[in-house]
């Protein structure tokens, strides 16, 4: 190499090295992530209720280790976490349980980290719209895009956007593919509407869920299109409260049109099912009540009721035909568990149904919409205390004692006296004035220790975990679904963290509800993480303080409690282990006790004699003790007394007719607000027999800690909905 042609060697090293960095950057950044959130259904939520968060995402560059994290937007708190592996050139979807703490308001945060926590795609500021508490939310599955169910507008001003029933979509897209596997997900929904062209698209898992959220109180309404979707799909036949036949044509002769005015009573009417509204009383109305039935004046659409249209032939099979033509039902109901199945004959989203002028009325009617929430005017629908609360003040740790308020008064003027003219007294006395300098910050040392003490004397404990359970047993074929929720109660005597977590598929956590008092968060102090199997969590705990969390669940598994009608008789058996206590059954407005079922036996308890009492004044006579817990649970001063519960299986029954235990709401708003699926008034009110009976000291799940506690105590109460005696049909 000749002297002048080495300037330019090193010139070369530069140029070679950019080309590589720069075909080595052009694949990475050709590489995208595709991200994309749809929270609630269909952007909608039910306040204080469970929704699903669906993810669809597609990773087409090098495959990493993900983590999608759900925040609750500018209210801050907790988060919701899931991992999952994104290989290259791979699709996935995910659906996370959420939980709707706020009214009014909700914007959600969704990001999509790698391992080390670096920001990969990210959706921010999110807003859902929010259906009230005692709201009426029903999601379709129709077969066409407008085949979708309509509500009528019933013309609110104030609160209409949360009282207005609702009806959203099910499905992202042409598959109910985002139709969620986990049941919890569903709970916050009244009603689902699915056309039988749509019912093979739901996989094994999502058709668990469904039923699953069936049997727990949910209102299935379903159309047909034709007899062969029935006949192809086995879940679905065996699901209908009908047996199907041929397809014919036949006149309507306006029998639907007479059913939409005949007056089925207020409230539900026919339909009747766990996860229905919760009452929304006239008290809470503004202005004067107008108590006129909504569909009574209704008027008539000649080129419908004259019409011919196909219909399936249906015998009823476990239910009742609601309005029929000639011989032939038209829409027949049954109960399924503690929900309802109602099919119709016909397909809606066709003409002539499709165009009837009265078609939202049809519609609010046949998925059973309170006559309250479709009369016009104001109500008053916001705050609400929780029914968290309650079951807060059963499990809270006894080692922590609240100073009343006239003690922390009593200390504040001693304080004042003796900074104030008691030292200057005694200071002249002595003739030390300038001693002051001293003094003074004496006295705040010393009342400093005193506060110290007296908070540790109030305060300080062992480490304490409490577990309540209470676990609706819903028999299917072989064996039994058990939907759970646990109350947790951690008292820690030091700044912590602790481990939770419970190894269920379909188990979620959150931290206790605080109740529909504006747009709070209450996970600030909570971070869930999705696992393959289950949920856990690292709950933080202040010294000498307390914090509650709740965990919902589902398993199945053999029913730990069982009954049977043998005529007058109810026969009630225990398959555990221990004795089972406080047994109470529910049936037709009385209350029957049994002392105990002793371990692996059984009782017979006579429905038609012996000693009872009124369903009614048993839930009255629970409600002072309720209300003086739940107004006190986050007081931060004691001394008023009733801020406790001690009897877990009788704080637990009265929460479960939970309508019954609240005093109703005034002119204020609401008095007590729960989840779905706690009350369940409505099945007793549909003629089920509810028997419920507690298990102390133990619990049909492995315990939710992760770490050992000195002081521990749990139980669990079991409810068991048993079928009234229904007439049958022909």
């Amino acid at each position: 190499m000749t002297p002048e042609t080495r300037p330019d060697a090193p010139a070369t090293f530069p140029r070679l090295l950019a080309l590589a960095l720069l075909l080595w950057v052009l694949p990475a950044a050709s590489a995208k992530v595709q991200f994309d959130a749809f929270p609630g259904y269909d952007s909608v939520v039910r306040s204080g209720g469970w929704y699903p968060v669906t993810f669809e995402i597609f990773n087409d560059g090098p495959g990493f280790d993900a983590i999608i994290q759900v925040t609750a937007g500018q209210l801050g708190g907790g988060s919701v976490s899931h991992a999952l592996e994104l290989p290259t050139n791979t699709r996935k979807r995910v659906v996370i349980p959420c939980f709707s703490s706020s009214q009014g308001f909700l914007q959600l945060d969704t990001r999509l980290l790698d391992s080390k926590g670096r920001v990969v795609a990210e959706n921010t500021g999110l807003r859902l719209s929010q259906v009230a508490w005692e709201g009426f939310l029903l999601a379709g599955a129709p077969s066409s895009f407008a085949g979708m169910p309509t509500f009528p507008d019933v013309g609110n001003k104030q609160n209409l956007n949360e009282l207005q029933p609702r009806a959203v979509r099910l499905d992202l897209g042409q598959r109910l593919e985002s139709f969620p596997e986990n049941p919890i997900a569903l709970e916050g929904l009244n009603a689902i509407y699915l056309n039988t062209t749509r019912a093979l698209d739901l996989k094994d898992p999502q058709v668990e869920a469904l039923l699953a959220w069936v049997h727990a109180g949910g209102h299935l309404i379903v159309a047909i299109d034709q007899p062969s979707d029935v006949s192809a799909t086995a879940w679905l036949k065996d699901a209908l409260p009908a047996t199907v036949g041929g397809l014919s044509n036949r006149p309507l002769n306006g029998e639907l049109h007479r059913w939409l005015l005949q007056s089925a009573g207020p409230g539900r009417g026919e339909f009747q099912y766990v996860y229905q509204p919760p009452p929304l009383s006239v008290s809470r109305r503004n202005g004067t009540a107008n108590e006129q039935d909504p569909l009574a004046d209704l008027p008539a659409d000649a080129a419908f009721d004259h019409a011919t249209l196909p219909l399936v032939e249906l015998t009823p099979r476990g239910g009742k035909a609601l309005v029929s033509t000639g011989n032939l039902p038209l829409v027949v109901t049954g109960p399924r568990g503690r929900g309802l199945v109602t099919v119709m004959a016909f397909n809606p989203e066709r003409d002539p149904v499709k165009s009837w002028k009265n078609r939202p009325w049809f519609w609010a009617r046949v998925a059973g919409v309170p006559r309250e929430l479709l009369r016009p005017g104001d109500y008053n629908a916001w705050g609400g205390k929780s029914a968290d609360a309650v079951f807060g003040s059963m499990i809270e740790t006894r080692q922590v004692r609240k100073l009343p308020v006239g003690v922390l008064l009593v200390l504040l003027v001693v304080y004042l006296v003796v900074i104030g003219p008691l030292d200057q007294w005694w200071l002249k006395r002595i003739k030390r004035p300038m001693l002051t300098w001293i003094t003074f910050p004496a006295y705040v040392a010393l009342f400093s220790l005193l506060i110290y003490y007296i908070g540790f004397r109030l305060r300080a404990g062992s480490s304490e975990w409490n577990e309540l359970h209470v676990v609706d047993i819903l028999p299917r074929s072989g064996e039994a679904v058990l939907r759970g929720r646990t109350y947790t109660s951690l008292y820690s005597p030091a700044n912590e963290t602790y481990r939770v977590a419970c190894d269920l598929a379909s188990s979620t956590l959150r931290s206790e509800f605080q109740g529909l008092w504006g747009n709070q968060n209450d996970t600030g102090h909570l971070s869930v993480r999705r696992r393959a199997k289950g949920v856990e969590a690292d709950v933080y705990v202040p010294v000498w303080t307390s914090q509650m969390d709740v965990s919902d669940w589902q398993d199945t598994g053999a029913a730990p409690l069982q009954a049977r009608r043998e005529g007058n008789y109810l026969s009630i058996a225990n398959y555990r282990q221990i004795a089972m206590t406080n047994v109470m059954v529910f049936d037709r407005g009385s209350i029957r006790r049994v002392d105990s079922i002793p371990a692996n036996g059984s009782v017979r308890v006579d429905l038609e004699s012996g000693a009872k009492e009124s369903a009614v004044d048993w839930a009255h006579g629970w409600q002072s003790q309720v209300q003086s817990a739940a107004n006190q649970r986050n007081d931060v001063f004691g001394g008023g007394g009733g801020e406790h519960i001690d009897d877990w299986a009788g704080g637990a029954a009265a929460m479960s007719l939970a309508s019954r235990v609240s005093t109703g709401a005034g002119g204020n708003g609401r008095d007590l607000v729960w989840p779905a699926g706690l009350d369940l008034l409505p099945a007793v009110e549909r003629g089920d027999t509810l028997v419920m009976a507690y298990l102390p000291n133990e619990s049909l799940i492995p315990p939710l800690n992760q770490f050992a506690a000195l002081r521990q105590q749990r139980g669990t109460l079991l409810r068991l909905v048993v079928p009234g005696v229904r007439p049958t049909q022909p």
